[in-house]
């Protein structure tokens, strides 16, 4: 099959990561529950993931989740309370807009939701015109899984710092495309997966802070320290890591970084000439849409057929073609309602380092084909 559904868990994994993974699960051990020295080993190697994302983020602190949505959500319910103002935009996965929703409906929070622009970004001037004495979170994304389209993370954050407001910034789609530092860009927290443009595992997932304020915890429970006490301890990264952690996937995690962060400027350069091939392609074709803004070059691209439901383009693309895309609303319904998609989504193609040049022209022509003779 030819794989162009990345954004939704990359096809790719490094060798040293499978390799790491294996070895792992042949010694088992629970890091920083026993004194033995595979439990030490484990917990040692642990450690060195937990340092290497603190560098590659610029990051005082790392906490380890099984996916983005649990980074998102640990912040969101750690640190909201009654009465408290949030901004946000339509931009938004679910991961971010669903608690932040549910929050709203409860009377708890109140809650603004930015509009992009022309250029389906959202523009720094319009957080800056919505935040209020009572604002305690900005929450972005710093690319759209819908449309690949960067947002300016750095302004943002500068105007977040001014205001001494927490930041959190949804990077699930971003990296490694874009690069951050977070002191620098005034980031409070970056919630991130594992499993797509780091090239890990699925069940990995990481939220990277900056501000180290108290969280509430989001579970409670065994952390292997303070043990003699009923109540959860308040250190981290053990205040927000109750039970135990995904080592294999850790550990793997931590391989997969070190590739991709080697191998960065072999990914950028090949998803970015792909990318291009295909946003030209598409952009000329008859009767087909695209939602995706030329210029972005994140390896998203968003598109539909005319007279044709995205699931129904998506099917034949499987059936016909052996192409995988992922269709439907990419869990950002607000977003598709601005872009007019709501009732039949959109088809996305997500680009990775599993792609060639041959897979690009491949989908080109089954598109060009279904576009010119599958239209009703």
């Amino acid at each position: 099959m030819i794989y162009f559904d990345n954004s939704a868990t990359s096809r790719f994994k490094p060798r040293q990561t499978l390799k790491a993974i294996r070895r792992e699960l042949l010694h088992s051990a629970n890091g920083g529950r026993s004194g033995h020295n595979d439990a030490v080993a484990t917990a040692m190697k642990i450690s060195d993931t937990r340092t290497l994302l603190c560098d590659y983020f610029n990051a005082n602190e790392v906490i380890f989740t099984k996916n983005c949505t649990e980074a998102l959500n640990i912040v969101v319910h750690g640190i909201l309370k009654r009465g408290d103002h949030v901004i946000t935009t339509v931009t938004e996965h679910n991961s971010t807009l669903r608690p932040l929703y549910n929050l709203q409906k409860n009377g708890i929070i109140e809650l603004s939701v930015i509009n992009p622009d022309k250029n389906l970004k959202i523009n720094p001037s319009h957080v800056r015109r919505m935040i209020k004495n009572n604002t305690a979170l900005i929450a972005l994304n710093a690319v759209s899984n819908v449309t690949g389209v960067e947002n300016d993370v750095g302004k943002i954050g500068a105007i977040a710092a001014e205001f001494r407001i927490p930041f959190l910034v949804d990077a699930a789609q971003a990296v490694p495309h874009v690069s951050f530092d977070m002191k620098k860009q005034g980031i409070s927290y970056i919630a991130c997966a594992g499993h797509k443009g780091l090239h890990g595992p699925q069940g990995t997932g990481f939220l990277a802070l900056n501000r180290l304020a108290e969280i509430t915890p989001l579970i409670y429970g065994g952390t292997g320290t303070n043990s003699d006490s009923v109540y959860q301890p308040h250190n981290l990264p053990e205040s927000l890591e109750a039970g135990t952690l995904n080592a294999p996937g850790i550990i793997g995690l931590g391989e997969s970084v070190r590739w991709t962060i080697e191998n960065l400027d072999k990914i950028t350069s090949k998803i970015k000439r792909l990318n291009d091939r295909i946003m030209f392609a598409l952009k000329t074709m008859k009767n087909v849409e695209v939602y995706t803004p030329v210029g972005t070059d994140t390896g998203v691209i968003s598109f539909n057929i005319k007279n044709l439901d995205s699931a129904e383009t998506s099917d034949i693309l499987n059936k016909k073609y052996d192409i995988a895309v992922r269709s439907g609303l990419h869990c950002a319904p607000l977003m598709h309602n601005f872009l007019g998609t709501l009732e039949k989504g959109a088809v996305r193609i997500s680009i990775g380092y599993n792609n060639t040049d041959a897979d690009a022209e491949k989908l080109i022509e089954a598109v060009r084909d279904i576009a010119e003779y599958g239209v009703r």
